[in-house]
C-alpha cells in the first residue's frame, strides 16, 4: 500500500502539465498563421467551416487551426498548439477535426514545415472525378506544383486518412485527396499556400483547354529546363 507521502507524489506527477515549446513566444507565428487561413477564405479557395493550416515551430510542436471557427475571421487566439504525440497546449480549444493527418505528415516527413488543407472548387472537382489535373499546360503550374499525387480516399478526421495522406506527402507537395480536397506542403506557410493556389488556377486552366479541343502541354526538355531551374532532380 502506498504511503500519503507517495499518493502525494503520484497525484502531483499527474496534475503536471506538458512542457512548452522551446520557443515560449508564439504569438506572432498564431497570428500569421490565422492571417493566411482568412487569405484563404478571402481567395475563395475554402468555406467557412473548411479547411486547415498548420506550421511546425520546432522539433517536437507545431500550431495547428482550431475546428468550429469562422475561417473568415479567424484570430490568433483561435489557434492551437499541439506537441508532436497529440498533446493540446492550448486546453481550451479544439484542434482541427484533420490534427491525425498533419500530425502524422510532420512525424514522417521533418522536412515539411507548413501544411495547408482546403477545398478550392475546381481543384476539388478534379478530386470528385477522380480526374488528373494538367500542371503541364503552364510554365509556372509546373514549376510550383509540379505533378500532383493521389492519396486514396477515406472518412475524414480518420486513421485511415491521415495514414493515406501521410504516404502521399512522401511523393509530392501537393496531394489530391478522391472525393474530399487538397493538401500541400512547404517548407513555409507561403509557399504551401502558393502551391495550393497555383493548382487551383491550374484546375482551371484545364478545364478550359479541355473545352477548346485540348492543348499543347510543355515536351519533356521544357520540363527538364523547368526541374533544372527549380532545382529539382527529376520531375514530382
Amino acid at each position: 500500500m502506498k504511503t500519503p507521502s507517495a499518493q502525494r507524489k503520484g497525484r502531483a506527477a499527474r496534475a503536471t502539465p506538458p512542457a512548452p515549446p522551446s520557443r515560449t513566444d508564439l504569438s506572432a507565428d498564431r497570428r500569421e498563421l490565422a492571417a493566411f487561413m482568412r487569405r484563404l477564405y478571402r481567395q475563395r479557395l475554402t468555406t467557412t467551416s473548411g479547411g486547415n493550416l498548420s506550421v511546425r515551430v520546432d522539433a517536437d510542436s507545431i500550431l495547428l487551426t482550431a475546428s468550429k471557427h469562422d475561417k473568415a475571421r479567424l484570430t490568433a487566439g483561435q489557434v492551437c498548439v499541439l506537441r508532436l504525440d497529440g498533446t493540446n497546449l492550448t486546453p481550451g480549444l479544439t484542434p482541427s477535426i484533420e490534427a491525425g493527418m498533419h500530425l502524422a505528415i510532420y512525424c514522417r516527413h521533418p522536412h515539411v514545415r507548413a501544411i495547408v488543407h482546403a477545398h478550392p472548387a475546381t481543384a476539388t472537382a478534379f478530386c470528385a472525378a477522380r480526374e488528373p489535373i494538367n500542371c503541364r499546360l503552364i510554365a509556372e503550374a509546373y514549376a510550383v506544383v509540379g505533378t500532383p499525387v493521389w492519396a486514396d480516399y477515406a472518412c475524414m478526421g480518420s486513421e485511415g486518412l491521415a495514414e493515406a495522406v501521410a504516404e502521399a506527402a512522401g511523393r509530392g507537395p501537393c496531394v489530391l485527396m478522391a472525393n474530399h480536397g487538397i493538401l500541400t506542403t512547404g517548407a513555409t506557410l507561403l509557399e504551401a499556400f502558393d502551391c495550393l493556389e497555383v493548382l487551383e488556377i491550374a484546375a482551371q486552366t484545364t478545364l478550359i483547354v479541355r473545352q477548346l479541343g485540348g492543348g499543347r502541354p510543355l515536351d519533356d526538355d521544357r520540363l527538364a529546363e523547368l526541374d533544372r531551374l527549380m532545382g529539382r532532380n527529376r520531375r514530382a
